[in-house]
This record gives C-alpha cells, structure tokens and sequence, in this order.
C-alpha cells in the first residue's frame, strides 16, 4: 500500500501567505492569509513581516487541527543562485534568505518553515526557486565583466508546472520539447525552456507593477540626482513600476474596464505592455535558432481574453500559443516534494551545492 505523505505547504506573496495540508497530492485544507496594505505599510523592511506571518501560520495550523506532519514544503527564497529542482531546507538557507540581496516575501517562507520544522520533528524542503539558474555561458554575459548576469528564472515554478501540462497534452514529456513560456503576474518573465532546462530569461517587459528594462543613461542621472535613495529607487522599479506608474493601478481588470470605457490611455499603455511582451518572447525564439514547439502563457493575467487575443497575434507565428492561466504553485511544490520522499528525484544539498 503507497505510504500517505502529509505535507504542510506555505506560500508568501506580497500582500498573502497561501498556506494548505496536502495528503499526498490532494488538499485536504488550505487559506489564503491576506495582509492587507495597511497592514504591510507598518513593517520597514519585508523581513520585519516575519513574526506577524509566522504567527498567522501557526493559529491557522492550531485551527485546523494540524498535529502530524511528514515534511514541511515553503516556496524558495533568493538567497543565492541555485538550480532548479528540489532542495533540503537548512540553517544556512534561511540565515542567507534573512540577507538576501532580493528583498521578496518568498524569503519569508524558509524562515517561517524552519521553526515548524523543529515543532514537528520533520524535514522542510523547497522546489523550483525563484533564483534557480541552468543558464548557459551566453545569458550570463551583462557587457561589463564586474557586473555579471546573476539573475533567477523568476517563476520557474509554475512555468515547469505549466510545460509538463502542456508536454503532456502533446503526448511527450517536458523534457521532450522546447518552450518559450511566459509567466504573466504582477511580475512578467519570459523564459527558454530547452529540453526541460531553462537556459535564458528575459524580465525586460514592464507588468502592472514593474518598471522592466529602463534606459540606463537616464536612470543613472536619477538615482545620482539627490531625488532618490537606494530604497526609494528599488521601490519604482519594483511595485511603483509598469501599469501603476502610468495608470495608477496594477489591476488588470481595472484597466479593461477602463478601455472598455473609452480610455484611450489606458488602452495604449495595456498594448505598450503587450508589446514589449512580445519583444521578449521574439527574443527567446533566437536563443533556441527558432526550434520553438509552443509559446505558453500562464499567470494571472494570463486570464484576460484581450491580452491574450493582442499578444498571440504579435506571436503566433513562432509557435502555436497555448494557455494556462492562474497560478499552480502549491500543486507543483507538492508534487516535486513528493517526488523527493518517494526517491524518485534527488534532494540537492545547498550547503555544499554552489551555483553562483
């Protein structure tokens, strides 16, 4: 009889901490932990969340009656460049996610999984990290030898969840196919999946909250001009960026509304975005010399008919288009786990592995 794994998933966002109890791949029970903005603007620095979150974890877990657990499963942090796949969740893990050079509340996961770890006696692992880099050589190249492309695939997590859907809908296996994928959130990246590796990712398309690829020159004179500081700078690139910066909101579905309307404005700083998508997309097709067997578009506003509508028809001539929207991200964390318990996939070790 197949052992029966119980899992305890944790999620961190930016402004909610998804955590549910798995038994093997189904959910038993699960919460989305919402933190509102108010709350959020009380806290300095997002590691400064981490005792509020800590604490909304552990009266959900007291309030579903959790009281055994196999192994505990948290979205990876970005404490340094890593591969993809699964890893044992460790001191030294959680003491550089507290550090990390990507401030991100996906940091808060290792740190919240490693008390819960000790309270339950059970290993805690992570899958598919935000950092996780199989680039090659080439991507790694920035134009100034001191300043080397280090940079995660972003969203590999729910990108690989998405190309082994759509791998298996074609009859293959992930690893049999080359995709471009694109994760599209409050955060847009767009990755070369090459037989099952990422090789390249581009983030230079702005999304509803982000600034994407600036021009440097005048971005230089900013940050040097008095008006802002590092924090400050950091902050307009990454949450007072994109479609909030010209239209005062990253809702997508605000912006149909508004176009809807007749906003001519917001209708062309939606189709601005979709371009630039597209540019990124055309863009991963070179690095794979156009062997490309689907474009796939998966997060959130991978929901909204008209983008996708605009976007395929900038695209579609790469590849056939298909889409998965939302996100899988517990689903995928679960089912990598479990493939580690089982022995069916390697437990990487972060404190000997480097990949930086």
């Amino acid at each position: 009889m197949e052992k029966t794994y119980r899992l305890f998933v944790i999620n961190p966002g930016s402004t909610s901490t998804r955590v549910a109890y798995y038994e093997n791949e189904k959910e038993v029970c699960g919460t989305k932990l919402v933190h509102p903005a108010e709350e959020i603007a009380k806290y300095k620095t997002i590691n400064d969340q981490l005792p509020m979150r800590r604490q909304m974890v552990m009266e959900y877990m007291e309030q579903a009656g959790i009281r055994e657990l196999d192994a505990i499963v948290s979205r990876g942090g970005g404490g340094r460049p890593i591969h993809c796949g699964g890893y044992a969740i460790t001191p030294l893990m959680v003491e550089e996610c507290s550090r990390a050079p990507w401030p991100h509340a996906s940091n808060l996961g290792v740190m919240i999984s490693i008390g819960l770890m000790e309270k339950y006696g059970v290993p805690g692992y992570i899958y598919d990290a935000p950092l996780a880099d199989d680039f090659i050589d080439l991507a790694k190249v920035s134009g100034l030898p001191e300043l080397p492309i280090q940079r995660g695939a972003g969203h590999p997590l729910n990108e690989k969840a998405a190309g082994h859907k759509i791998a298996g809908q074609l009859g293959g296996r992930y690893e049999d196919y080359n995709f471009i994928i694109c994760h599209l959130g409050g955060g847009i990246t767009v990755n070369a999946h090459e037989k099952g590796r990422i090789i390249d990712s581009h983030i230079n398309a702005f999304s509803p909250e982000r600034a994407g690829a600036l021009p440097m020159i005048a971005f230089t004179k900013k940050c040097f001009s008095g008006e802002w500081d590092y924090d400050a700078a950091f902050k307009r690139q990454m949450g007072g960026g994109g479609l909030v910066a010209y239209l005062g909101t990253s809702d997508i579905q605000e912006v149909e509304r508004r176009i809807d309307a007749g906003d001519e404005k917001a209708d062309f700083y939606f189709n601005a975005m979709i371009y630039q998508i597209a540019k990124d997309i055309g863009g991963m097709a070179t690095v794979m010399n156009g062997q490309v067997d689907r474009v796939i578009l998966t997060g959130e506003i991978a929901r909204s008919a008209r983008l996708v509508e605009r976007l395929k028809a900038r695209v579609e001539f790469i590849a056939p288009v298909e889409v998965v929207p939302g996100a899988v991200e517990m689903q995928a964390l679960v089912d990598g786990t479990l493939r580690m318990l089982r022995g069916e996939e390697l437990v990487r070790d972060y404190d000997t592995e480097r990949n930086d």
